[in-house]
């Protein structure tokens, strides 16, 4: 019953942008599609899911460790509650080619936000103020955090949301933690979130567990007092880096075949924020 109907389901393969003396990567993503009323078969069958999210996009940005397939469950929840989403592999991650880096990672989500465009336009969507972002939230978890934060810093999304994010390499290296990139990449990078954030005008939600021993939840509360109004900093008891949204469960990452079900707080504060900020 959790899983998207292979129906909603649509894999893409979109070309990147080049960085230096690298060739431009293939990257490949995947839409999950809202249901439609015409096909009752493909809706979700709980209480999560909401009709008017339909017409809004979440653009997800994954975490440094693991690929798409790592994150389908946090995907699930998300389309269980009616939103489309868009989610991409960045270069060198699952599929893509190329070599991960910050500045790539960067570009790949300008790539992965193009692409979102591209898709409202081709639908109508031009016929609604502000076309382009009038109904497109980010969301990234952990190390996609900072690569929301760096693309809503530039490109204005309607609702920012950060789960678990990292505020930078350098807070991370000085905890002797790690973000699932090379060494090499890690050292070279600044991933400078906390210096962007105050240049987000979004309603931003910054959502960290408490028990969070990988990004501590101390990152957390800097990153919300760097952010400027409107902005909302959510603890959720007990949930660790990679278990917010469901802290029931015990497997440590999500996988394509974990069961993850959203705890009640998690789904309460995001319904909360997306009514409260959202125009409909």
């Amino acid at each position: 019953a959790n899983e998207v109907p292979e129906s909603r389901i649509e894999e893409v393969e979109l070309q990147g942008s080049a960085l230096a003396e690298e060739q431009a990567p293939t990257l490949f993503g995947v839409w999950l599609h809202p249901c439609e009323d015409s096909s009752p078969q493909d809706c979700p069958p709980n209480d999560e899911y909401d009709r008017a999210n339909r017409e809004t996009t979440v653009l997800y940005l994954h975490g440094g460790r693991g690929n798409l397939e790592s994150h389908w469950a946090r995907l699930q929840i998300l389309w269980r509650m009616g939103f489309a989403i868009f989610a991409v592999d960045y270069r060198g991650y699952g599929r893509s080619t190329g070599s991960p880096s910050e500045a790539g990672l960067y570009l790949d989500a300008r790539s992965a936000l193009n692409h979102v465009l591209e898709q409202l336009a081709a639908a109508g969507a031009e016929q609604l103020p502000r076309p382009e972002l009038s109904r497109v939230i980010y969301y990234g978890h952990s190390l996609g955090g900072a690569v929301a934060i760096d693309l809503a810093s530039e490109f204005n999304p309607s609702l920012l949301i950060t789960e678990s994010s990292i505020v930078s390499a350098q807070a991370l290296v000085d905890d002797a933690l790690g973000l699932g990139l090379p060494a090499g990449t890690l050292m070279s990078s600044e991933f400078d979130a906390i210096a962007k954030i105050p240049f987000v005008t979004a309603p931003k939600l910054v959502l960290h567990g408490t028990e969070d021993i990988l990004v501590r939840f101390e990152f957390a509360q800097l990153l919300y007092q760097a952010a400027s109004e409107p902005r909302k900093l959510v603890a959720i008891a007990g949930a660790d880096h990679n278990n917010l949204p469901c802290p029931s469960q015990a497997a440590p990452t999500p996988g394509a075949d974990s069961s993850c079900i959203a705890s009640p707080s998690y789904l309460a504060e995001l319904n909360s924020f997306i009514e409260e900020f959202l125009a409909p």
